[in-house]
């Protein structure tokens, strides 16, 4: 059964699967092969259950699939690795177009209020930089 992650996703769409990745897994992200990437960085599955750390996020979104990069406390370093995101997403919907449905976002998830993440409201989207 698919946990519904409405404050993980802009849509109230289902997730059928939220994995937590660090933001340094990015970069290995265009250099690894799938393999070897999922060895060197697991993840963590936290699809059943939601985020529990607080900080900001990169929030990467693709159908029902959903991929967190953080948690991070300095925004403009989570700025820098949404950009070089960014460049491998773009690079990768040369190769397969249907990954240009793919969203990429910063969030901000802030548990300081005695929320859960069960109970948090939808994080805040960090606006882009001008």
């Amino acid at each position: 059964m698919a946990a519904n992650f409405s404050l993980f996703a802009q849509s109230k769409a289902e997730i059928t699967k939220a994995v937590v990745y660090p933001v340094e897994a990015i970069e290995d992200m265009a250099k690894l092969k799938h393999a070897e990437f999922q060895q060197k960085y697991p993840g963590i599955d936290v699809t059943a259950y939601g985020l529990t750390d607080a900080g900001f996020y990169i929030r990467y979104t693709h159908e029902q699939m959903l991929y967190l990069f953080g948690p991070a406390r300095d925004v403009d370093y989570i700025r820098a690795q949404k950009e070089l995101l960014t460049r491998i997403r773009q690079d990768a919907i040369l190769r397969n177009p249907n990954l240009s449905s793919s969203d990429i976002q910063i969030v901000h998830f802030d548990f300081a209020d005695g929320q859960s993440a069960e109970t948090a409201e939808n994080p805040y989207l960090v606006p882009e930089e001008h």
